[in-house]
């Protein structure tokens, strides 16, 4: 993105990007708090891959291959469904230093959605800088709604508290995902300072609000929490660049490595213990990997699974 478009797309979000133009369940009330469990999962296909990783050194190409070798999205959308698509958009950052999802993932996976027949797909992200500097730089923000999304970040009603349970007790949730029929998580590969790995577990930092800084003392225990309270329909995660130091925000290139990867896949903790190798990491060395598999959320064993490399 150049100068001049940078300027001209930031200036579309702050008349109401980040609200997302008119969308119904950003002004319901907040209501009281009620235990939830958000299983957005399809059943498993014993025909198919549970894993796919595509390489080359077209992001969004790659995204396409890694799910059509998993079935296509049209085994994961259904015609009317409202998806939500939650990238890591947290940084003012360009795609080049890899901490954000790079965007032309995003818009692959918005546009295929759409064609699956799904009636809305929305975008979002709880962001920690500023949060149309994030859209705009990261190039998240211009391509997914050139894709056909809407785009809906943080904002006095864009939360409702609800029960996660486990460390993270009550805790204020982006209301796109509680009011979705699907949900795609799609996360960037990066080591992280307390956690060691982030990829799609604890990109679900990212659905939540308030002061997220108080659940760090007990990080991969909320993390599993997280991951237990919203299981995706897909996982698509983003290694074509790997942040392997100075994560989660990076900033230089020499923190990167680039493995020009998309993996694609329905187990989240699978798909999370092979980001951990693109980092040199084994699951023991991520508590919350551990964690997750113990309530069953998936396997650390990603090498067991059925794998297709497109």
């Amino acid at each position: 993105m150049n100068r001049r478009e940078f300027i001209a797309w930031s200036a579309r979000a702050g008349a109401g990007l980040a609200f997302a133009s008119p969308v119904k369940w950003l002004l319901a009330a907040p209501g009281d708090a009620a235990l939830k469990r958000l299983d957005f999962s399809v059943p498993p296909s014993p025909a198919l891959p549970q894993l796919a990783i595509a390489k080359g050194a077209s992001p969004g190409a790659q995204a396409r291959a890694a799910i059509e070798a998993i079935g296509g999205m049209g085994r994961f959308v259904a015609k009317g469904d409202r998806v939500a698509v939650k990238p890591n958009i947290s940084w003012d950052s360009t795609p080049e230093l890899g901490a954000d999802t790079h965007p032309e993932i995003v818009a692959a996976i918005v546009e295929m959605a759409l064609k699956a027949g799904a009636r809305e797909v929305v975008v979002f992200d709880h962001i920690i800088e500023e949060p149309r500097r994030c859209l705009a730089v990261s190039g998240i923000g211009p391509a997914a709604e050139k894709a056909g999304a809407k785009v809906i970040t943080q904002g006095p009603r864009a939360f409702r508290d609800v029960i996660v349970g486990g460390a993270v007790g009550t805790w204020p949730v982006m209301v796109p995902l509680l009011e979705t029929d699907k949900f795609i998580n799609v996360p960037v590969v990066k080591q992280h300072s307390l956690s060691s790995l982030t990829a799609s577990m604890k990109n679900l930092y990212g659905v939540i609000g308030g002061r997220r800084g108080k659940l760090h003392g007990k990080i991969d225990e909320s993390i599993a929490d997280l991951a237990a309270f919203a299981r995706p329909t897909l996982v698509v995660l983003d290694a074509t660049r790997v942040m392997t130091q100075h994560g989660p925000s990076g900033g230089r290139p020499a923190d990167l490595i680039h493995p020009k990867l998309v993996a694609a896949g329905t187990d989240q903790v699978a798909l999370d213990s092979w980001a951990a190798s693109l980092l040199g990491l084994k699951p023991a060395d991520v508590e919350y990997l551990g964690l997750a598999q113990a309530r069953g959320l998936g396997t650390t064993d990603y090498k067991g699974l059925r794998t297709k490399e497109v």
